[in-house]
């Protein structure tokens, strides 16, 4: 199973893979940019990431101005744990994690199934400006770090997770 994170932002995707291997303390990136989308590529103890530049064509509509993806595929060994779920529940840790510490704004999505059917629909976060790190949770005055916009409709999708 992979992870993806959608991400809007002003900086260029080798910034952006700078940023994140400094935050995660990635190793170096390889950088492949005679690709038809360029991409960056980090790969450590099971976990490939991509960081790439994708095409507004590719995107779904509720993410069409969120540029780049942030890709993390983990290859877990062990067989007796709901390895898909673990994975799925970093996404939105990931998201928020990044929204804080780079100042970006990112988006994941959430999926139910209905029947037969699966839905997603897409959260979005983003650092919270007014965000104050001297106020502890439950002080007057206090908000959190990271704010989180209305997430989308949730939608019919026709394809398996």
């Amino acid at each position: 199973m992979s992870s993806q994170i959608c991400i809007k932002t002003d900086k260029s995707l080798q910034q952006l893979a700078t940023e994140i291997r400094d935050l995660l303390s990635l190793p170096p990136f390889t950088l492949d940019s005679f690709t038809e989308e360029p991409y960056c590529q980090f790969e450590m103890l099971g976990m490939l990431v991509l960081i790439r530049k994708s095409a507004e064509e590719d995107r779904d509509p509720e993410v069409r101005d969120y540029e780049y993806g942030f890709d993390i595929q983990m290859s877990f060994t062990e067989h007796e744990l709901d390895t898909d779920t673990i994975e799925y529940n970093l996404q939105p840790y990931y998201a928020q994690l990044l929204a804080f510490r780079l100042g970006i704004e990112t988006a994941c999505y959430e999926k139910k199934k209905i029947g037969q059917h699966w839905q997603i629909r897409y959260c979005y976060y983003s650092k919270n400006e007014k965000w104050d790190g001297t106020r502890l949770f439950g002080e007057p005055g206090w908000t959190a770090a990271v704010a989180t916009g209305t997430p989308s409709a949730w939608r019919s999708i026709h394809s398996n997770f």
